[in-house]
């Protein structure tokens, strides 16, 4: 009998050959395949060289992009200090380096609606939360050790042109699951990239810079809904610095998930303002330590989430200016294996608060997750945030922020923490 890593392995070389023999065979009409694994990658829209600080390089970039290749990168650098509470004082720099190349593979091997993506980052710096305040819900998303990383290697075919997508390959489960936008506004890790419970109660949760070998169909059945769903393999060794992204073994267990989400009035040309509903859930086949005792272990795990949001205000039906709500729960009932049993986010966003500063987005939020009764003497943690993204020009963004953590690590026994910085972001 085959084990669950071979049983996984050969399913997803299997999909991969499918997938290759039906795009190789496809005719349908040309379509530009969307791409939402990161923030960074900025693919909805139209490659424009003066929208990065190198610019046109002397012409071989627009060049490359006519080709079929697109090469994008963006740094960020943050410094958070806590003047206030925490396990001592202290001052921390987190740098992370992206970068990424896009192979239109239609335009470069005449495989329809395909694209190819590999993808690194070079991490730098302290974790402030580690270091000096001692909570659990890390103040910098940036923060992912000092090391370099393979990050992606992912294959994507539109199959049925604006109903069906086909992705394989090495991809963070949570750069498309359990995300938003509207999330990438926040420098907290409590809120940027997912809500931080899902992360911490299951260490392979993987999202930007940490990937795992992974298949994900993307369905749209009808214009406003959509349907995600994946296997991923759950393998929280693969996230060590030491192995540099490299892990190409399948190990420990598989993390299935689904999606469902519904999105009205996303055209600007709707009268009606936009919003997005979306509900999922992932179990994981992999054994997990009790919180209790770690040397007792339980097979399985699964967590539900849920994120709404709704723009209520918007200044003009010609941008996306305005003003949007949005709220996150996640539960993980088995408190056995589960830090957070239950965690909830929420917060607004308004782009082009500041007359004359249409680009910019201001932002408030808060996180607050209850902690396993398995944890003695600790009960939750609270996160709120307010920051401002400055878009100084199209390729720099300034973003002062302000954090305070209420119950850092669950308790009273470290004092309330104020979290004071600012974020730097360049699109190179």
């Amino acid at each position: 009998m085959l084990s669950m890593t071979q049983s996984l392995s050969k399913i997803l070389l299997i999909l991969f050959l499918i997938i290759f023999a039906m795009i190789s065979q496809s005719s349908a009409q040309d379509s530009e395949v969307s791409f939402s694994y990161n923030k960074d990658l900025r693919s909805y829209e139209v490659y424009d060289s003066r929208n990065y600080m190198t610019g046109y390089w002397g012409g071989f970039r627009s060049r490359l992009n006519e080709l079929g290749i697109t090469p994008i990168a963006r740094y960020f650098t943050t410094v958070l200090g806590n003047p206030v509470g925490g396990k001592k004082k202290g001052v921390q720099y987190a740098g992370l380096l992206n970068a990424y190349l896009k192979f239109d593979l239609e335009k470069l091997l005449s495989i329809k609606r395909t694209k190819f993506i590999i993808s690194g980052s070079w991490a730098s710096g302290e974790s402030l939360s580690e270091e000096d305040i001692g909570n659990f819900f890390s103040v910098s998303n940036i923060f992912s050790g000092s090391t370099v990383r393979l990050y992606q290697l992912i294959l994507e075919s539109e199959l049925v042109e604006n109903v069906l997508r086909v992705a394989v390959g090495r991809m963070g489960i949570g750069d498309e699951f359990g995300t938003s936008a509207n999330f990438s506004n926040y420098i907290s890790l409590a809120i940027d990239y997912n809500p931080i419970s899902l992360s911490l109660n299951d260490a392979g949760f993987f999202s930007n810079p940490l990937s795992s070998w992974a298949a994900r169909v993307r369905i749209k059945p009808a214009k406003n809904f959509q349907i995600l769903a994946g296997a991923y393999n759950s393998n929280p060794g693969v996230g060590k610095g030491r192995v540099n992204g490299v892990d190409f073994s399948f190990n420990d267990g598989v993390i299935f998930i689904a999606e469902l989400g519904y999105m009205p009035n996303l055209d600007f040309s709707s009268k009606s303002l936009p919003g997005s509903y979306k509900f999922g859930a992932f179990y994981d086949t992999r054994k997990f330590d009790e919180l209790s005792n770690v040397s007792e272990k339980q097979k399985g795990n699964y967590s539900l989430y849920w994120i709404l949001e709704q723009m209520i205000y918007r200044e003009t039906t010609e941008d996306d200016q305005g003003l949007t709500p949005w709220a996150t729960l996640t539960i993980s009932p088995d408190e056995n294996i589960s830090t957070f049993p239950f965690f909830v986010s929420g917060g607004v966003v308004y782009s082009g608060l500041v007359p004359g500063r249409n680009n910019d987005n201001a932002a408030l939020g808060f996180a607050y997750g209850n902690i396993s009764d398995e944890l003695e003497n600790k009960d939750y943690e609270l996160m709120l945030e307010l920051t401002y993204i400055l878009q100084w020009t199209p390729w720099l963004q300034i973003q002062p922020d302000i954090q305070w953590i209420v119950h850092p690590g669950g308790s009273s026994d470290i004092p309330n923490a104020v979290v004071v910085g600012a974020q730097l972001a360049v699109d190179i």
